[in-house]
């Protein structure tokens, strides 16, 4: 019995991670399909979504990202860290103005699957981190990221 105790407790997140390096047959193809000039993307899982993050390499080339996708392949969104010089003034100008007293705001650029691009504002107000999501023309909107 101890022995079997001993094998569970090293083997146990072996097995974990082997879980979150591989992600599915059908989330690889579409990865693939979305991004083929992405190299060594690295896989993790969360509430039942897939996720890469990577360096997309193609002429669009957007940098580092993360794609995200369902259990069977479907591409949820992808997100973008974008650097303050690269946001839309009419979403800064906006944001800003709406949440007076903010700091250290960060934007990401996410681009879903149907939907038009979001910016997700992460800034520090009245002593708690909040955050928003905008579309390209600073006006807020809902968003439900159960990543």
């Amino acid at each position: 019995m101890f022995l079997g105790l001993v094998l569970l407790v090293v083997a146990g997140p072996l097995v974990a991670q082997e879980r979150h390096q591989h992600a599915p047959a059908a989330v690889k193809k579409s990865f693939q399909r979305d991004y083929p000039d992405a190299r060594d993307p690295q896989w993790t899982s969360a509430n039942g979504r897939w996720h890469a993050n990577f360096t997309d390499h193609s002429r669009f080339d957007r940098g580092e990202m993360v794609a995200n996708y369902d259990r069977t392949g479907h591409h949820v969104d992808s997100r973008i860290p974008y650097d303050r010089n690269d946001v839309p003034s009419t979403v800064i100008n906006r944001t800003e103005g709406n949440y007076p007293g903010g700091k250290n705001y960060s934007y990401t650029r996410i681009e879903r699957t149907g939907g038009q691009p979001l910016f997700q504002v992460d800034l520090y107000l009245k002593n708690r981190n909040k955050t928003v999501y905008v579309d390209e023309n600073g006006h807020e909107q809902a968003y439900h990221a159960r990543h």
